[in-house]
């Protein structure tokens, strides 16, 4: 009788050590997938007030280009590698008047001043990047979406002020 008594402590001793295992692994798996669902929360949160700070740096770089002139805005997107947005502002002759880029892969890249071409015509500039070869004209083609933007712009405003002459 005493080893089956000893028999039957041992048995409650070890299902109870079972039923505290499980819980102890179930607990353990639900911590890893709420540090999971915590890590991608915290990834998306980071991610949006990235835009929003690349939103605010796109509509100031704006602002301070319109103060220049007209605007015109290029992007050059890549599958692997960094991409850029150009802002191009010119006066009512064609003479570019001040630019700004924001070059990079992350969403903490601002705005910088970009003044390459400050003071040429964006016809010449434009004419000049659309002469170089697939390559370049790959490489350049945020530049050239913004220079045809101004050109456009310029179209626009010359054919307005010929209708009221």
């Amino acid at each position: 009788k005493n080893s089956l008594k000893q028999y039957k402590n041992n048995d409650i001793l070890y299902g109870v050590c079972t039923v505290i295992t499980t819980i102890y692994e179930q607990r353990t798996e639900n911590m890893k997938i709420i540090l999971f669902f915590i890590m991608v929360c915290l990834l998306i949160g980071g991610q949006i007030l990235g835009a929003k700070f690349q939103i605010k740096s796109f509509n100031e770089a704006l602002k301070r280009l319109h103060k220049k002139g007209n605007v015109g805005v290029g992007t050059k997107k890549r599958k692997v590698g960094p991409g850029y947005v150009v802002l191009l502002a010119c006066d009512s002759q064609g003479t570019i008047t001040g630019g700004e880029l924001m070059r990079g892969i992350t969403v903490f890249n601002s705005f910088k001043e970009y003044g390459k071409w400050n003071g040429q015509s964006i016809y010449d500039v434009n004419a000049r990047l659309k002469s170089g070869n697939e390559e370049a004209q790959d490489e350049y083609s945020g530049y050239i979406a913004a220079l045809d933007a101004l050109e456009e712009k310029l179209a626009e405003q010359i054919a307005g002020e010929e209708v009221k002459g």
